[in-house]
Order: structure tokens, then C-alpha cells, then sequence
């Protein structure tokens, strides 16, 4: 994640080996948790780094 500027549901998979059920779990936790940040929608979803808006906030 922090190589690229963002990632798929697929490349989560491919990367982990899981299935994308548990792909979407994992970032949608990511998300929650506010490591992550969801942009766009549908297929054209990606998930951004988030950690230094997060680091502001604290």
C-alpha cells in the first residue's frame, strides 16, 4: 500500500490469496479503522492511504 497510490479489491486478492468477500472485509476494516480512505464507486473503487490525515487527527 504504501509502494503504490492505491489498491483494488482485486489486487487484494491476488496479493493475499483470498477471496473477495474477505478482501472487502479487510479494507472496509482498514477504512473503519481510517488507515484507508474509499474513493470512487462500484468497479472503479480504490482504496487511498490515509494514515497521515490520521496521524493530523490524533
Amino acid at each position: 500500500m504504501l509502494e503504490n497510490a492505491g489498491i483494488t479489491t482485486a489486487q487484494v486478492m491476488n496479493l493475499l490469496g483470498i477471496k473477495q468477500r474477505r478482501a472487502r472485509e479487510i479494507l472496509g476494516k482498514m477504512v473503519e479503522n481510517g488507515y484507508l480512505r474509499k474513493e470512487g464507486a462500484s468497479r472503479s473503487t480504490i482504496y487511498v492511504n490515509n494514515i497521515d490525515l490520521k496521524e493530523d487527527n490524533q
